[in-house]
């Protein structure tokens, strides 16, 4: 079988472009064509076949296939919109912090029917998928509960400038719609703390309580832990499933635990992860979409109207 030529453009080229720039080398499912990087700097890799590009407006008349925009968030916005209903884009989440503007971005690439993806990668670790799988098989039964923290130390390096509400928390929230299959998430209550992170102009410390139907949700999003944490806990009324940090940390667990009547120890299956394919998994995603040609509208208002809406409700 000849396998698809996928022809990718990448603007932005610190941390994150980095990791999509290695993620697309290691896909074999398609032939992936690296055509352009934009950047500030030239980067120190070998650019042998790769234009190289100083201003990504100098990019509006490259024929690509996907175009992946890694660039802090104010300006991935703004470039954003002004790409999007011209080439389909694979943009880092938030995609913005304004709900109007992300209307606004959506509605231009559905009227010229291309794809708008925001990049919440981490409902592609294979640990959370591995999670999910066991919860739709309704291995723990009813659920009665979730617990999510995703937090790390960043208050005096993160770049993004968007404080960990929308940084750290956005993920949660997209992870807990993907799992709960809808973007129905009632606020309970939140508090939120502004310690250190840019002079305490935004939030770095937070926390969160939710229902979705009958389901609590305890939620804690931050900058202020010093050492990277993920946790997941779904508590059922058949036992539990528990996701111990992310495999791109390392050292992933996950555990399903079936509970023992009247009580016990339950009996334990476990998962470990040690390669993070997130970044994979999420592009063969995209291709994947783009290759069959489906309506892309609801992929688009989850993963960046949804999830925002949901947080704007937050203190």
């Amino acid at each position: 079988m000849i396998k698809k030529i996928m022809r990718v453009g990448i603007v932005g080229f610190g941390n994150i472009g980095k990791k999509r720039y290695l993620a697309l080398l290691k896909i074999k499912i398609f032939r992936v064509k690296i055509i352009f990087i934009v950047d500030k700097e030239k980067p120190s890799i070998n650019l042998k076949r790769i234009k190289f590009y100083s201003d990504w407006s100098k990019i509006k008349k490259e024929n690509v296939d996907l175009i992946v925009i890694s660039t802090p968030t104010k300006n991935s916005t703004f470039i954003s919109d002004q790409l999007s209903g011209k080439f389909n884009l694979l943009v880092e989440k938030p995609l913005s912090t304004e709900i109007k503007k992300i209307k606004k971005i959506i509605s231009k690439s559905n009227k010229s029917k291309k794809l708008i993806k925001v990049g919440y990668n981490l409902r592609f670790d294979d640990g959370l998928l591995k999670a999910k799988e066991n919860y739709l098989a309704s291995k723990i039964g009813k659920t009665y509960y979730i617990k999510i923290t995703y937090a790390n130390g960043a208050a005096g390096t993160n770049s993004n400038k968007i404080g960990s509400l929308l940084d750290m928390g956005t993920h949660s929230i997209n992870i807990l719609e993907w799992l709960l299959g809808n973007s129905k998430l009632k606020l309970i209550s939140s508090t939120s703390q502004k310690n250190e992170f840019l002079n305490k102009l935004k939030i770095d410390n937070g926390f969160v309580v939710l229902k979705s139907k009958n389901i609590i949700i305890s939620m804690h999003h931050g900058f202020c832990t010093w050492k990277n944490k993920f946790e997941l806990e779904i508590g059922g009324s058949k036992g539990f499933i528990r996701v111990n940090s992310l495999s791109k940390w390392g050292d992933q667990e996950v555990i399903v635990g079936t509970r023992k009547y009247p009580d016990g120890v339950p009996k334990i299956k476990q998962w470990n992860y040690k390669t993070d394919n997130s970044w994979k998994n999420e592009l063969e995603y995209v291709f994947g979409i783009i290759c069959a040609n489906r309506k892309k509208i609801n992929i688009t208002n989850r993963e960046a109207y949804d999830t925002l809406k949901v947080v704007q409700n937050f203190t």
